[in-house]
């Protein structure tokens, strides 16, 4: 690959067993402190790229923050998020692991005296990697090979992978009955998983005007079961999975100057290509009907009439 298609990648984590679950998949690992901020970089089999990997701790905000630093100083192709995330449907099974085709962000609202409207946004990631990520990990097993559970390869069975809707907030959910939960089935149905981080990663990708992904392990049900399954090794389990997807995904990566909406050099943008040419508005009307479109996609989310 030449020096022209070899802009590195970023995986952002936000605990420690995604960061190490990660750290496993790299190669020629050496490290670099930037603005305080620790970094890992190395390489992951099959791809040449340099991958940069950083903690950026749990929430959208530390996510956003971290993302535009690591922008502005590595300049990547792309940024992935890599972690677990809870469960929200019930063919999703532990381990499974969760490619984001949309992005909730649920945590927007309206509060009047009887009554909470919501007022979400909403993004798609890059299509490029969405379709990277396909290409890698539903057309074909070989990526599960690539699966490290504490340094070693783990027996069947294999874990699926799902192309969904996440929903990204502040909140851990370990409920089955509480009003949140209830508020996923009401108005984010398709989503399949929540989690903490990927909101961040989507507005700084918006106005940052660089490729975003997100992948995730499903390590809970979110349904109150949260501490028997984390005490099960859920989250080690779940980590290990998402890392190893990121990885085939790093592997299958094309040259940058393919991928849609990447500069051919950096600091050079291509006119209508470029997601800082992207816009996510988020208009709501009287109906509590909140439109959310961005690159010319619109996602209409129905809140309570007021």
């Amino acid at each position: 690959m030449s020096e022209k298609s070899s802009r590195p990648v970023v995986l952002l984590t936000a605990i420690g067993l995604e960061y190490r679950a990660v750290s496993a998949q790299l190669g020629e690992v050496r490290g670099l402190t930037h603005e305080g901020t620790r970094y890992d970089i190395g390489s992951v089999e099959g791809s040449a790229r340099q991958v940069v990997l950083a903690q950026a701790g749990p929430g959208n905000v530390r996510t956003a923050v971290l993302a535009e630093q690591m922008r502005m100083r590595f300049k990547p192709c792309a940024i992935l998020f890599v972690g677990v995330a809870g469960s929200l449907k019930a063919d999703v099974e532990l381990g499974d692991v969760v490619v984001a085709d949309k992005i909730y962000a649920y945590d927007g609202s309206k509060h009047v005296a009887d009554a909470e409207f919501a007022r979400p946004a909403a993004w798609e990631p890059s299509h490029a990697l969405l379709q990277t990520a396909r290409h890698a990990l539903e057309r074909g097993a070989g990526w599960r090979e690539r699966i490290l559970v504490d340094g070693l390869r783990p027996a069947c069975p294999w874990p699926e992978v799902h192309f969904k809707p996440v929903a990204a907030g502040e909140t851990v959910l370990d409920s089955a009955t509480s009003r949140l939960r209830e508020r996923f089935m009401r108005e984010y149905n398709d989503a399949v998983a929540v989690e903490m981080e990927s909101a961040g990663l989507a507005t700084a990708a918006v106005l940052g005007g660089f490729e975003m992904l997100t992948i995730r392990g499903i390590s809970d049900r979110a349904d109150g079961s949260k501490a028997s399954a984390d005490g099960g090794g859920g989250q080690q389990i779940a980590a290990a999975h998402a890392a190893a997807a990121a990885a085939a995904v790093i592997a299958a990566l094309p040259a940058d100057e393919e991928l849609a909406g990447t500069p051919e050099e950096a600091g050079t943008e291509r006119p209508g290509s470029h997601p800082r040419n992207m816009k996510q508005i988020n208009r709501a009307d009287r109906r509590g009907v909140v439109n959310a479109v961005q690159g010319g996609n619109q996602t209409v989310t129905h809140g309570l009439p007021e």
